[in-house]
């Protein structure tokens, strides 16, 4: 689930893990999909990861490297 909160992106995932970790990366590679094209895009995510027992939240922003 993706949200878009104060112009970041706040997501909710599921991961086979864990263990608990928190980042802060700048250059992290996350899928991403749109309505300005069509299928899966590698972008570069900006921000906060936090790694909880079977769950990834993240914040932040995407953009693309190119």
């Amino acid at each position: 689930m993706t949200y878009r909160l104060f112009g970041r992106y706040l997501t909710f995932g599921i991961r086979n893990g864990v263990g608990l970790d928190l980042e802060f990366t700048h250059s992290r590679p996350m899928w991403v999909t749109s309505k300005d094209f069509e299928g899966l895009k590698a972008c570069s995510f900006e921000g906060t990861v936090v790694l909880l027992p079977f769950f990834i939240i993240s914040y932040g922003k995407c953009y693309d490297e190119q």
